[in-house]
């Protein structure tokens, strides 16, 4: 088999963006939530991190978020040589930000490193790229060779593991590069002031469209007050996460707007299925049972998120057509309980993120399992704490949210959350299912379509049985802007967008 694809111009219009009417600003200032935990795409897991190392880093491909297709970002067209083998040949003149060319050198060092020991993708995705299957044909030409067929593969580049970074940046800062990055992106690092701001400045050699404007600040404000106000007195233009309860009044501010859309994070709640009382799927079907999603959905979000239909998301390339939310029913699951040995219900721990939905999300979840008999004790950390709690296993139960803003493959999508060499990352109800990892290692080396879709399906039916999890809700993406601060609204990837094409109107 062999199938070349020339990216056209049309198609990198979808990636770069048309320019917008209206005028540049010099500097735009973005409230975030959260710090950034690493500038390495290869350390980083985290949505502030990619939020911030989108503008600087790039792959050899891409997927359009609007479109959901396709584009060129480092490669000028590629050839599908074989189920397991993909020619790239590569955009020439492409500088990084140290000045060096971008050659193939550049792009097998940076899978290799992808592949590394210290890199937190080498069991995952890392796992499906043949170590010793590289092959630079030239200097903008590289063969990449996958273990198996990859469904996806070139899809899966959205994500920030494909990014390609500069060699000899890398090896120059050795482990300190986190805070040194060098990209092909059309920003630059300047400075990190952890727990404060992260600026970065136009990189006028890039090689595509330039930015709208000569900074970008990413100031980090993770009080909801205060980012809103921040916002309100003009300190940042934009920002991330806006609370709920605050969208009426900024909507109705002269100065300041809020804008709603589509989420691409399901809030879920794991249980630990290797921890009793939760490895019985009875008891785990009894929490489900046992939580009223509507009454969630008001409570914490004020009825702005979709329903969860079980562990995927509409957004998502696969949804199975018999997806429904799952009933309220507290009888139901007291009876589960009953016929799992535990009549008079139990105790267990919560654990939860400092973040305000979290806070009131477990409040909820405590108030509705204390009905069926489950007192619920919640623990709560700092968000860089709790995020590297997934390596424990000492938690019963934790609220956590799971994207798709870098992919939106179901197949992937569970790989990260459900398969056994994913314990220690996103796999935080620890299930370690043989039936379910030969299903999802199925789906993704599956390259037929149907087939594929088939084994989707088989996944499906067995975390409906195993029910490692109970999806809470899928929350709309709330951001906030200054009212004359133009194409907010056309961002598509949640909190994973590239700003460089917002201008402010005349």
């Amino acid at each position: 088999m062999k199938r070349t694809v020339l990216f056209s111009l049309f198609c990198a219009v979808f990636l770069f963006g048309a320019a917008s009417a209206g005028f540049a600003l010099d500097t735009l200032n973005v409230g975030l939530p959260g710090d950034a935990k690493s500038l390495d795409p290869h350390q980083s897991v985290d949505n502030m991190s990619f939020s911030v190392i989108k503008h600087f880093y790039e792959a050899l491909v891409t997927v359009d978020g609007k479109t959901r297709e396709l584009v060129p970002v480092l490669a000028e067209k590629y050839e599908i040589l074989d189920e397991k083998t993909y020619k790239f040949y590569l955009k020439k003149g492409v500088k990084f930000h140290n000045g060096d060319e971008m050659t193939a050198d550049d792009v097998v060092f940076s899978f290799k490193r992808l592949m590394s020991p210290g890199s937190l993708y080498a069991k995952s995705r890392g796992a499906y790229i043949d170590q010793d299957g590289y092959e630079v044909v030239d200097k903008y030409t590289v063969i990449v060779r996958t273990k198996a067929p990859f469904a996806g593969f070139l899809e899966s580049m959205k994500h920030p593991y494909a990014y390609i970074l500069s060699k000899r940046a890398c090896e120059e800062a050795g482990e300190e590069y986190f805070r040194n990055p060098v990209g092909t992106g059309p920003f630059k690092f300047k400075s990190w002031v952890k727990g404060e701001t992260i600026a970065l400045e136009r990189f006028d050699d890039y090689h595509g469209q330039k930015a709208n404007f000569k900074e970008l600040n990413f100031v980090v404000l993770p009080d909801d007050s205060s980012r809103v106000i921040a916002l309100e007195t003009g300190k940042v233009d934009m920002v991330y996460g806006v609370p709920a309860n605050d969208v009426e009044r900024l909507n109705s501010s002269k100065t300041v707007r809020a804008v709603e859309a589509p989420g691409l994070i399901l809030m879920h709640l794991f249980v630990n299925t290797q921890k009793k009382p939760f490895d019985d799927p009875k008891v785990r079907w009894a929490v489900e049972y046992a939580v009223n999603k509507e009454a969630y959905a008001q409570v914490v979000y004020e009825g702005r998120c979709a329903p969860a239909i079980g562990p995927i998301m509409p957004a998502s390339t696969f949804v199975p057509e018999k997806a429904r939310p799952y009933p309220y029913d507290p009888a139901k699951a007291r009876e589960l309980l009953k016929e799992a040995g535990y009549p008079d219900g139990f105790t267990a721990e919560l654990w939860i993120a400092n973040f305000p939905d979290r806070l009131s999300g477990a409040t909820v979840l405590q108030s509705m399992l204390a009905e069926v008999g489950i007192k619920v004790n919640v623990t709560v950390y700092e968000a860089g704490v709790f995020d590297s709690l997934g390596k424990s296993k000492d938690y019963d139960m934790a609220i956590r949210t799971v994207g798709m803003q870098t992919s939106r493959d179901a197949g992937m999508y569970w790989h990260m959350m459900f398969h056994s060499s994913s314990i220690g990352g996103y796999n935080w109800c620890q299930l370690n299912d043989p039936e379910i990892d030969r299903l999802i290692d199925s789906a993704n080396m599956e390259m037929n379509a149907d087939k594929r879709k088939a084994t989707l399906e088989a996944i499906w039916d067995r975390l409906d049985e195993l029910h490692p999890d109970i999806t809470l809700a899928i929350p709309h993406e709330l951001h906030g802007a200054r009212r004359d601060l133009l194409g907010v609204e056309e961002l598509p990837d949640g909190r994973q967008n590239y700003l460089g094409n917002l201008t402010v109107k005349e």
